[in-house]
């Protein structure tokens, strides 16, 4: 599969990271493009490549949108027609201060990925990998008790299906949890978010 990230930070390069052990072709974006080949070469990974926002667009049918919170608006506005597009929203509402710390904003109810599906429309948007951590892809999927589950959600069946299998090359577990209203559980104060250890599947 063609994977195009919108974003080099930790999260977007470990994304990039899982994606292209498993063999498939990725594409990430960045604002800052300076030192991200040598980056990209540091980590041994050989499928990935580097472009702007139009040509990750291009070049993959499932993108990510792996950027803070409050930049996702912006970046919305930089991508071309996503019309037959699947969008794979990680997006958790955090904001990270100067001094570090991080604010969890209001969505006023709302779910996270029903603004982020109001960003990009023309999009199959499905809610996934917002509850892993930098470690959890550098360890990969294999507990002691079995494999890490990844629940996802939408309201897009062929999206997540398409979703499900690319997880599936990873080594994690998909799971289908609901559509976008459900991915509430998802979510920071969600009640997946609150188990003591993520899912497993024996």
């Amino acid at each position: 599969m063609d994977v195009g990230i919108f974003g080099a930070g930790h999260f977007g390069l470990s994304l990039a990271g899982l994606f292209d052990r498993a063999g498939h072709t990725v594409h990430i974006a960045s604002r800052h493009l300076d030192g991200l080949s040598a980056t990209i070469s540091e980590r041994g990974l050989r499928h990935t490549y580097i472009g702007d926002v139009d040509l990750v667009a291009g070049s993959s049918t499932i993108l990510i949108g792996a950027v803070q919170w409050l930049d996702l608006e912006t970046l919305a506005k930089e991508l071309p027609d996503l019309e037959g597009k699947i969008w794979i929203d990680p997006a958790n509402p955090y904001v990270r201060e100067a001094d570090g710390t991080v604010t969890q904003l209001t969505t006023d109810g709302r779910p996270t990925s029903a603004i982020v599906a109001d960003l990009v429309p023309k999009a199959q948007l499905v809610k996934a990998f917002n509850a892993f951590t930098t470690p959890m892809y550098r360890s990969g999927p294999l507990t002691s008790l079995g494999r890490i589950v990844a629940p996802i959600a939408g309201d897009h069946p062929a999206a997540l299906c398409r979703v499900a299998e690319l997880i599936k090359t990873t080594g994690f577990v998909p799971i289908i949890i609901g559509n976008i209203g459900d991915s509430v559980v998802m979510e920071p104060q969600g009640a997946l978010r609150r188990l003591s250890i993520p899912l497993i599947a024996p």
